[in-house]
């Protein structure tokens, strides 16, 4: 591929059928105490990004394929024209499912409702599809796949922690449990509703609680009209949640990870 690798905008339409944990920056403390979306959601859009404009600041975390060890997916955070961001690299999409395209398609969902910009989700700045490993060093590990990789760009967010018993809260809890219940509002199931997709961030006046990592989702155009499958994969995940909550809130209060340590391992 010799072409140069550019952002898709946020403006094109979902297609119907993505994890970055950031550690403590005291340089960015601010931020923490923000529970929202710092970004003006209007003007956030990283649109036609080159390679000379992206500065790879530290690797954060490496998924690989059970099939065969191949890279994945490899998170990176980066600066791009200024703003700290996070770069998800996924491995191209030889073998269904796709996850770059799943996960991208829930983040066009979410941006479009409105969660990026009151903070339950990390914001989402756009795509860079089929890039050109070439002229990009950092990305070595994709070089010797069949197609170019692509990427997703988020929201970085300092300081945020697995919901754990260090940063528990019932308030917490609670505000995460509703966040997964207006996702299936939007007719978006999550796939993975596991404390390590859910992030604290501890501040004043409140601690800023989100979801992340959208690669095992699935979408429907309507619940109302959604079938008994897709149907039973909403119940399956609200029980889910409800359960994990509910052992988590017993063992805040014994002091110790026994009836929650399934949902953890």
């Amino acid at each position: 591929m010799s072409s140069s690798p550019t952002a898709s905008a946020l403006s094109l339409p979902p297609s119907s059928p993505l994890s970055s944990v950031s550690p403590d920056d005291d340089s960015e403390d601010e931020l923490a105490n923000v529970p929202h979306s710092s970004d003006d959601d209007s003007k956030d859009e990283l649109v036609g990004v080159q390679p000379s404009e992206v500065k790879f600041l530290e690797t954060l975390s490496t998924k690989r394929s059970e099939k065969n060890g191949n890279n994945l997916v490899i998170t990176f955070k980066v600066e791009i024209r200024g703003k700290t961001c996070v770069m998800k690299v996924f491995k191209d999409g030889e073998y269904l499912p796709d996850y770059f395209e799943i996960e991208a398609s829930a983040y066009r969902l979410l941006k479009e409702k409105g969660f990026c910009k009151r903070g339950l989700v990390p914001n989402f700045y756009g795509i860079i599809e089929y890039i050109n490993v070439d002229l990009w060093p950092d990305l070595y590990d994709f070089k010797h796949h069949k197609w170019p990789p692509s990427a997703i760009l988020i929201e970085y967010i300092p300081n945020a922690k697995m919901i754990s018993l260090d940063n528990f809260s019932q308030d917490n809890i609670d505000r995460l449990s509703a966040y997964l219940a207006e996702f299936h509002e939007a007719g978006l199931c999550h796939g993975d509703p596991y404390p390590r997709n859910m992030m604290v961030v501890q501040g004043t006046p409140e601690d800023r609680v989100f979801w992340l990592d959208f690669d095992n989702s699935s979408r429907v155009e309507d619940r109302k009209t959604c079938n008994k499958r897709q149907e039973w994969a909403f119940q399956a995940e609200t029980r889910a949640m409800a359960a994990f909550a509910k052992v988590l809130a017993m063992d805040a209060k014994s002091g110790k990870l026994e009836e929650a340590w399934y949902h953890y391992h």
